[in-house]
This record gives C-alpha cells, sequence and structure tokens, in this order.
C-alpha cells in the first residue's frame, strides 16, 4: 500500500519480531526527526537503505537478524548521535564505516556477518586479524624513549632554572654567604 502523505513526527519505531519480509523501503529516510529504530528479527532482504544516512537525530539502531545484504552505508559513521547499533547476524560485507559512533560499538553488533571487516572486528579489511590503527611494539617504544627523553630535558631545565634562582636570592640578600660557600668548596676541591 501506498501513502500519499508521509509521517514524519515520529520519534520511535519498533518493528522488531513481526516476520516482515521484503526490502526496507529507502522512504524511510524521510523521516528525519526519528531518535529510535528497531527492525531486528524479521526477514527483510537487500540493502540496507542509504536514505538512513539521513536520519541526523538517530540514537539507536537495531536492524539485527534479518536477511540484509550488502555493505553498510558510509553515511551511517556521519551519525553523531547514534549512541547503539546493531547490525549482527544478517548477510552483510565489507567495511564497517568508520566513525567514533560506529567504531565505539562492541563487536557484538556486528557479529554473524562472516563478510565484515574492520574495526571493531577483529578481522582487518588488509588480510591479516591485526587492525589497521594498530602500530608495532617497536614503533611504542620509540615513542616511549622520545618521551623520556623530553620529560628528562624539561626537568634538567626546571631544576637548572630553580638553582640560578635560588642562588640569586641568596646573592641578593647575603652575599657574605656566597663568598663563604664559594671559598669552601675552593678549600675542598684542592
Amino acid at each position: 500500500m501506498e501513502e500519499a502523505n508521509v509521517i514524519t513526527s515520529y520519534a520511535t519505531i519498533d518493528f522488531s519480531g513481526n516476520k516482515l519480509e521484503g526490502q526496507i523501503p529507502e522512504s524511510i529516510g524521510l523521516l528525519k526527526a526519528l531518535i529510535a529504530l528497531n527492525l531486528s528479527n524479521n526477514a527483510f532482504t537487500g540493502h540496507i537503505p542509504l536514505s538512513f544516512a539521513n536520519f541526523g537525530k538517530l540514537e539507536s539502531l537495531d536492524l539485527s537478524s534479518n536477511n540484509l545484504s550488502g555493505t553498510i552505508p558510509n553515511g551511517l559513521g556521519t551519525l553523531s548521535f547514534l549512541a547503539y547499533i546493531n547490525v549482527s547476524h544478517n548477510q552483510l560485507k565489507g567495511e564497517i564505516p568508520q566513525g567514533t559512533q560506529i567504531t565505539g560499538q562492541h563487536k557484538s553488533s556486528f557479529e554473524g556477518n562472516a563478510g565484515l571487516c574492520g574495526l571493531p572486528l577483529q578481522e582487518s579489511c588488509f588480510g591479516s586479524h591485526a587492525t589497521p590503527t594498530q602500530q608495532p611494539e617497536e614503533e611504542y617504544e620509540e615513542e616511549e624513549q622520545v618521551l623520556n627523553w623530553k620529560a628528562v630535558a624539561i626537568g634538567y631545565g626546571l631544576g637548572v632554572m630553580f638553582g640560578l634562582a635560588v642562588a640569586q636570592v641568596i646573592a641578593s640578600y647575603k652575599p657574605e654567604w656566597l663568598v663563604k660557600i664559594a671559598c669552601l668548596n675552593k678549600r675542598r676541591n684542592r
């Protein structure tokens, strides 16, 4: 059934567990004020609509346990309010879009999709099981050594400055103390 007018004021839609079939309509992206969408545990097929990137206020998206295929649209990585996403147990493939909101999700939100790769999953899209953002341990050690030398240099510089300041104070108020200290050091060095 086609509707002539689409209601755009829904904040939450939960059609989970209803054995719904077919493709998710692209027109769902017109619901720009949508905050939560749950279409899990149905029999949806096809791709995740690209129009999902229009959900500027979306905080929760659950498409788990369907028969969705294709890739996760990159636009989902740009949804700044998205706190929860679950696309597990579908037939999705390709790289998981990289965005703060998506990479911060638990890996269980993407499991059950043999073709998915990238963070937060262990499967790398570059052929190994190490994630592309991981640095080898040698680079960490080199970085750590550079930081240690910077700390030493800063500490040494501050120590010299503090010593000169104390010497200045002593010289300004009690110059005879400074002369006595200097004379004692000369006698000890002989």
